[in-house]
């Protein structure tokens, strides 16, 4: 069992995903096992596929998280980022519009840089615009400067918790970088070879806030950015250096039932027991 699974409130509301909303994940290479192969959207995947861009485990690590949180949302795969963990700002540029132009509803974009680039907000701005709902982490620096896309204005910047609800130590922090946090350490996800592992970094907590805006869209397919941003803010509130602080599913989708009285119900548990399973060791 993965208690950080529970800790984020995902087990109460998986029900609500019925419609499948198309997540984008912006990343390198997939290699996405059995669990998670169902849900690949594959007619939108790829927009590199060359032999510079060899396998890379973080986009499928980040990409079996948004599959945990929201099992119903169809993944898009987009690989911008080769096996260095290292891109080109135009296949950035590239993998958004393709993103915005398939119809992804959702992108996770689990990557920061220091500076800000015009034309990476152009296209952010252009996805956006199109109803898409851009979600970010907020970098692994434990500091408060600004890093992108976390810090635009139109983007989810997610920050790093531990299981014990405090900042992440190599976690950024700050207004500037951070909307809301989620659990980022410990996280067991998909891994290349049809193996799981446990990750760690803010890369892992954007997916689970990635994947409560795909249960939003499934409970109303028109929701736009700001009512995204304004929903996942009905978390646990923690110290001021996380904004909104840890995303609480439960608490959004309740939320979200009262902006949308019609929208699909279900029944959800009274309670849900965790675990103290140490997975520091899975293979």
């Amino acid at each position: 069992y993965d208690f950080t699974r529970n800790k984020a409130g995902a087990d109460e509301t998986a029900d609500t995903s019925v419609k499948q909303a198309s997540a984008a994940v912006l990343d390198g290479v997939y290699e996405v096992n059995s669990s998670t192969l169902a849900v690949l959207d594959q007619a939108s995947a790829a927009v590199l596929d060359d032999p510079d861009h060899a396998a890379y485990g973080h986009g499928t690590m980040v990409a079996g998280v948004v599959h945990l949180a929201a099992p119903n949302a169809k993944i898009m795969p987009l690989k911008a980022f080769s096996a260095d963990g290292q891109a080109y700002t135009s296949d950035i540029l590239r993998a958004i519009y393709y993103a915005t132009q398939k119809g992804a509803k959702v992108i996770n974009m689990s990557f920061s840089r220091p500076t800000s680039s015009p034309e990476l907000k152009r296209a952010i701005d252009n996805a956006v615009g199109k109803g898409l709902i851009a979600v970010a982490s907020a970098g692994n620096d434990g500091s408060s400067s600004a890093v992108y896309p976390a810090a635009y204005d139109n983007v989810i910047g997610v920050a790093s918790t531990t299981n014990a609800d405090v900042r992440s130590s190599f976690s950024n922090y700050g207004s500037k970088n951070v909307w809301v946090a989620a659990p980022g350490e410990g996280i067991i996800t998909t891994y290349p070879w049809a193996r799981f592992a446990a990750a760690w970094g803010t890369s892992f907590s954007a997916p689970w806030v990635a994947g409560e805006a795909a249960l939003l869209v499934g409970m109303q397919n028109s929701v736009s950015n700001s009512q995204a941003a304004s929903t996942v803010t009905q978390a646990k509130r923690l110290t001021y250096d996380l904004n909104y602080g840890r995303v609480d599913f439960y608490r959004a989708v309740q939320a979200a039932r009262s902006q949308w009285p019609y929208a699909p119900r279900y029944p959800v548990p009274d309670t849900c027991s965790t675990s103290g399973t140490d997975w520091s060791e899975l293979q």
